[in-house]
């Protein structure tokens, strides 16, 4: 757990060194993507041969690739770029993941893409609301999704998944510490094509090649990226009193669906360890 904590606390004082610098707000957004590296070379203690070899350093890249094209994206400014490339990254990476088991069961490689789309969908659109909480939002719907794939993909056979995915958590914990009071956080394309898709990536890794994960219970995991639709009168109603009191209940209201996908997890398959 101490690398799990060095990603919580170094997210936190790289961030508050952001604002106590005044740094461009699109900085910001290469954040999240530095803690899911962060995680990644702290869980596999060094970093992938290049060309990769297995889906773990496919992640990896994966990753990688999206956090380029998402900083160009951001710095360009091109919002058609970014729907193209939000539409792409899903699809490239669940047949880039899954290219052994293509022509075995394509079903699933289209399944895998479509969830991946829906959450990287959920989070942009989040990030798109036009309020001071836009940036939070979608970065707390990440870490508690993240937080709550973390024992799914344990029990799915998949340790190393367990610890990348509360790195990530706790860096996007760290980063919305910083950020409760007067945010100027900025969840920007980077986030999402790199981060969120690092997860994606991650998840789908998880589900295509080990294929022990409990998909119930990822489907109710899933269900996490309504809440902000789901409870956005709650949530408009907050923010305009105490925004920082908005970010709380939203981060609670996203625990829901990650606790009871747990619950669903060991509901059907007990506390047996993984073989």
């Amino acid at each position: 757990m101490l690398a799990v904590a060095i990603c919580g606390l170094l997210s936190f004082a790289l961030s508050g060194l952001m604002r106590w610098g005044r740094v461009d707000r699109r900085w910001y957004d290469l954040l999240i993507p530095l803690g899911f590296f962060l995680s990644y070379w702290l869980t596999y203690n060094r970093l992938p041969s290049f060309p990769p070899v297995g889906a773990v350093s496919k992640v990896f890249y994966l990753a990688a690739v999206g956090s380029i094209l998402g900083v160009a994206t951001e710095w360009t400014g091109s919002r058609r770029l970014g729907q193209l490339l939000l539409a792409a990254m899903p699809v490239a990476s669940a047949a880039y993941i899954g290219d052994t088991i293509a022509l075995a069961q394509p079903l699933d490689l289209v399944v895998a893409a479509l969830a991946g789309a829906a959450a990287l969908y959920a989070l942009h659109r989040e990030a798109d609301y036009p309020d001071e909480g836009s940036g939070l939002r979608p970065a707390i719907m990440l870490a508690v999704a993240s937080a709550g794939f973390a024992p799914i993909a344990f029990m799915g056979a998949s340790s190393s998944s367990l610890q990348l995915s509360l790195g990530v958590a706790f860096g996007i914990a760290g980063i919305v510490v910083g950020h409760l009071s007067r945010p100027n956080y900025r969840f920007g394309w980077a986030s999402l094509l790199g981060g969120a898709a690092g997860m994606m990536a991650v998840a789908q890794t998880v589900a295509l090649i080990t294929r022990k994960i409990d998909l119930l219970a990822l489907a109710v995991l899933l269900l996490l990226f309504l809440v902000s639709s789901a409870c956005r009168v709650i949530l408009d109603r907050l923010d305009q009193k105490t925004p920082a009191l908005a970010t709380f209940v939203f981060a609670g209201f996203c625990l829901v669906p990650a606790v009871a996908a747990v619950a669903v997890m060991l509901a059907r398959k007990g506390f047996s360890l993984p073989l």
